[in-house]
């Protein structure tokens, strides 16, 4: 329960900049009153997924200028802030073929020692703060239209995996044969939703779209093994 409310706190904490204000003191809001409420898991998970489709288009927005931020002066950022030594190290490392985001992923990692780890772990989480700064600057100035029209890509990527989720629902609502099957594909409706409010591993479009035909090929999968399992009985005797 303290995990997910830690969640909630973490989405509302990171919302990212030009979102409505009055959807911001809403979901505050909302915060709050679940905190003082003592709010059960499920009741706090549903309202996280209630807005989680709201900011989601916003979250991915600036997720992707933070992405090209990164790409345009990330490495210049790090190197400026570690030691002449240490730069020449990862101009050797960067020559193997390696990018910076094998930094992040830890690859390589003992090609460092462990003092250099140190000061490296150190100027990463350095740089992802500096360049989320220069990245929140951009987009309320000189990148402002750029992201808005992300944000507006987004939202309408969102009306799409919406109705890819509605018609999972739907699927599942229908499905009277195979209980177990419309359980499976309401648990990955739910995994979805939740991975629009961090409480489950973020998804791409594709994967929603494709779920549909998925669980339609597994019905008639299921349909096909109940076939092969039923038992003719053939009455030999009787006479038309």
């Amino acid at each position: 329960m303290q995990f997910t409310l830690d969640l909630f706190r973490q989405l509302v904490e990171n919302i990212p900049p030009l979102f409505p204000e009055d959807l911001k003191y809403q979901i505050k809001k909302n915060l709050k009153n679940a905190q003082d409420a003592g709010m059960d898991l499920s009741g706090l998970e549903s309202i996280m997924i209630e807005f989680g489709y709201t900011i989601w288009p916003w979250n991915q927005a600036f997720k992707e200028m933070l992405v090209v931020t990164e790409e345009n002066i990330g490495e210049q950022f790090l190197l400026s802030s570690l030691p002449d030594s240490l730069q020449e190290k990862i101009f050797e490392y960067r020559q193997m073929g390696l990018s910076l985001k094998d930094f992040h992923s830890g690859k390589l990692a003992n090609y460092f020692n462990e003092e250099e780890r140190v000061l490296l772990s150190a100027a990463l989480v350095d740089m992802k703060n500096y360049l989320k700064d220069f990245t929140n600057r951009e987009v309320v100035g000189v990148k402002k239209d750029l992201y808005l029209k992300k944000v507006q890509e987004f939202k309408d990527i969102l009306i799409e995996i919406t109705s890819s989720l509605d018609r999972l629902k739907n699927l599942a609502d229908k499905e009277d044969d195979h209980p177990n099957l419309a359980a499976e594909i309401r648990s990955r409706v739910e995994s979805f939703e939740h991975g629009l409010c961090l409480l489950a591993p973020q998804f791409s479009h594709d994967e929603v779209k494709q779920a549909h035909d998925f669980f339609v090929g597994r019905k008639r999968d299921l349909n096909r093994l109940r076939g092969i399992h039923n038992t003719i009985e053939i009455d030999f005797f009787s006479q038309e």
